[in-house]
């Protein structure tokens, strides 16, 4: 069976721009694509990138879409929204002003993200000479040291003239050859960049597809809230299509939702594989020079999203400039992030790149301070898919998680997280409840049931010798308070199952239980049975009968006792008979009345003797027993 992870994706890459404001961002992607990447009129006007652009061009065997991302420090949290998902950057660096403030903080972000693959563009070489254009790359090559991007080739370039354009591309290509293909194991999610409406069609949505994939006629989760939309339509990079993959800009145009109701950041994903949450627990990797403390309002960027949110230490107040912890973000609005995301914290003010974080866990709840709780959060960190089932596993203690939230917690597709966690249930550490959908719970909570199950039966028939067993609802108590019923269910039905215990229907006993009477409480039987037997059909009550015993106690136990075992049957709550008085009496009534005959009430009563006080509850007790039915004039034998 192939790794699910190593399956090569469509040859669709995204490819981000990242630089200073008029660097040539846009230029270069139009002279690259023949696509002029601004689309509102202000740019146009303006001259400056405000909002996303995109173009797409196909070269170097890969169909290339170009997020082209502005570059004034106003629009960092747009440039954000639209680098989550790029495959490469093309870090763009003007040779007639170098390196500059937004190159930097760009460059950061991509770092932040864990962006690996990248081209620098040196860009306006027409507009200066050989001793300028040197001077630039030496600086861009300082800047890029110690980074993700300092092997990056730098390709001196002129959107003007054309300069450098295919030496761009071929640098490009080899940077995407070398870049790993896209999981095809995380959940379909398409987070939202853009929204509108187009005459004729209605809502109209645009994304970079993170993973899986989506077809034309799909049911959509809309993240956060819980409406469902249906895909009427969609387009991959611009062109009409059937089917979207991972990797690829993707237009859909939806049913079901209205565009007022969308904003940028929203998240569409299949049903039920992703749930949106307040609080993450992540690690957190501060910038040179920025620190970060305990509760500071910070905002978070992730996909086409921007939310604001607090930094809770878990332990500390501080998280040096330059250094790590492991924490939580606590989201001041619902979020559908996965396990392995990576995101950029940015000052709540003055806006400025403070932090990247992260994902490791996406439902854990608030925890409390303290070195425990930071150690829960770092093992978590670098553990493949189904060791992080397991640790989340154990970590819900005597509760256990469900199937399906737990499917949600991991990111993954529905194939792949199945084949983890039928990889989790091979080792016997993990079990899983009757029942479903399925619920797991660790190995070692049900070891301490069965452990205080066995202890309680044991105590309950040392106690009451006499009793056929213990309740289910006090073994409950006793042994599993507290606890999801199906933990006791499956301890029962384990242990039924090494007859260990014996489950009769409201009672459970240790499979040896036997009920034994003997000496003095035989005797006390002999007597309380014999008192019975005499009244025959018409015996004292049963309080009347219980006190005149030398021990009204241990006679009630008894009684009991042989209700269960049958020598007593009730008839009402104070009038029991012994069983063999009710045989007699039935082989009696078909001595005088043949099957299918007739007799009266008043009948009854001459050939038994009984007043009404008992000949009533006497032949109900036959109608429910079978033995008799009602007719139009009293009763029939069956």
């Amino acid at each position: 069976m192939s790794d699910p992870n190593n399956n090569a994706a469509a040859p669709y890459r995204i490819v981000g721009t990242a630089g200073h404001i008029d660097h040539g961002k846009s230029a270069l992607v139009q002279a690259l694509t023949g696509t002029d990447p601004d689309r509102l009129q202000e740019e146009k006007e303006r001259g400056i990138t405000i909002d996303l652009g995109f173009a797409d061009s196909q070269f170097g065997g890969f169909h290339i879409g170009f997020v082209d991302v502005p570059g004034h420090e106003r629009f960092v949290k747009n440039m954000l929204a639209g680098v989550g998902g790029i495959d490469a950057v093309i870090l763009v660096v003007a040779a007639d002003e170098s390196v500059m403030p937004q190159t930097r903080e760009h460059l950061a972000i991509c770092e932040l993200l864990g962006i690996r693959g990248g081209v620098v563009a040196l860009t306006k070489c027409d507009l200066v000479d050989e001793e300028l254009a040197e001077l630039a790359e030496l600086e861009v090559t300082d800047l890029l040291e110690g980074t993700s991007l300092q092997d990056a080739p730098v390709v001196r370039t002129s959107a003007m003239t054309g300069t450098g354009l295919d030496e761009l591309r071929r640098a490009l290509a080899e940077v995407l050859l070398a870049q790993p293909a896209r999981t095809t194991a995380a959940a379909t999610r398409l987070p939202i960049d853009r929204v509108f409406t187009i005459r004729g069609f209605g809502t109209v949505v645009t994304g970079t597809l993170l993973a899986g994939d989506i077809e034309t006629g799909d049911k959509l989760d809309l993240l956060p809230g819980d409406r469902t939309v249906t895909v009427r339509g969609l387009q991959v990079h611009g062109a009409p299509a059937e089917h979207a993959t991972a990797g690829q800009r993707v237009a859909l145009n939806l049913h079901g939702v209205q565009t007022d109701e969308l904003s940028r950041g929203m998240v569409l994903a299949r049903p039920g594989e992703l749930e949106a949450a307040h609080v993450l627990d992540v690690r957190l990797d501060t910038l040179p020079g920025c620190t970060v403390k305990h509760l500071q309002r910070v905002r978070f960027h992730h996909g086409a999203a921007e939310l604001l949110a607090r930094v809770a230490l878990i332990t500390g107040d501080d998280v040096p400039a330059g250094d790590s912890a492991y924490c939580q973000l606590r989201l001041e609005a619902r979020y559908p992030a996965v396990p392995g995301d990576r995101v950029v914290l940015r000052r709540y003010s003055p806006l400025v790149t403070i932090a990247g974080a992260e994902v490791l866990d996406v439902h854990p709840g608030k925890r409390r301070r303290g070195l425990a709780a930071a150690e829960s959060i770092q093992q978590l960190d670098g553990v493949g898919d189904t060791e992080k089932l397991r640790r989340w596993v154990l970590a819900a203690g005597d509760r256990g998680l469900g199937e399906l939230a737990l499917a949600r917690r991991s990111g993954r597709n529905a194939e792949s997280f199945t084949a983890s966690l039928n990889a989790l249930l091979t080792d016997g550490e993990i079990a899983v409840l009757p029942g479903a959908p399925r619920h797991l719970v660790a190995r070692g909570v049900l070891d301490r049931v069965v452990a205080d199950v066995l202890a309680a039966l044991a105590s309950y028939h040392e106690a009451n010798p006499l009793r056929p067993g213990m309740d289910k609802e006090g073994l409950r108590s006793a042994a599993a308070a507290g606890l999801p019923d199906a933990i006791l269910t499956a301890v029962l039905n384990e242990l039924a199952g090494d007859g260990l215990v014996a489950v009769r229907g409201a009672y459970v006993a240790l499979g040896d239980h036997r009920v034994a009477v003997s000496g003095d409480a035989a005797k006390v039987r002999g007597r309380l049975l014999e008192a019975f037997n005499r009244g025959q059909l018409a015996p004292s009550t049963v309080d009347e009968i219980l006190r005149a015993s030398d021990d009204p106690t241990l006679a009630r136990e008894l009684f009991h006792l042989a209700l269960r075992e049958g020598h007593l049957t009730r008839i009402t709550d104070q009038y029991v008979v012994a069983q063999s008085a009710i045989d007699d009496l039935v082989a009696d009534l078909r001595s005088r009345v043949e099957a299918g005959a007739g007799f009266t009430i008043g009948d009854f009563k001459a050939w038994t003797g009984l007043s009404r006080k008992h000949s009533i509850p006497l032949l109900e007790h036959l109608d429910a027993a079978l033995v008799t039915r009602r007719g139009p004039d009293g009763r029939v034998l069956n």
